[in-house]
């Protein structure tokens, strides 16, 4: 009686586990969203997307697409430059200097 209990609250929590992992945003729609800024400030012949990364939440840092330009060029905070992206799992993103 207990093996069938066990299987039965494995085959109950396994699909759970196995989708805890999976992005809620998708590689190709952030790689999208990224697009779109390059787009819009008239930068797309000039920088593209060289590299994405999933990184997942920790020490309060939420989830998010790190999407790094093909090369930096300047920030709009002097002395700056802009490498790439932070795409949240909503939509939102942050735009990444040094």
């Amino acid at each position: 009686m207990k093996s069938i209990f066990s299987i039965a609250l494995l085959a109950l929590t396994l699909p759970t586990l196995t989708l805890a992992g999976i992005p809620s945003l998708l590689a190709p729609q952030a790689a999208a969203i990224a697009q779109k800024d390059l787009d819009d400030r008239g930068l797309q012949s000039e920088v593209f997307i060289a590299d994405m990364r999933y990184k997942k939440s920790s020490f309060g840092e939420k989830a998010h697409w790190e999407v790094l330009w093909s090369e930096g060029f300047p920030a709009q905070t002097a002395g700056r430059n802009e490498i790439g992206l932070k795409v949240f799992m909503d939509g939102n993103y942050t735009r990444s200097v040094r």
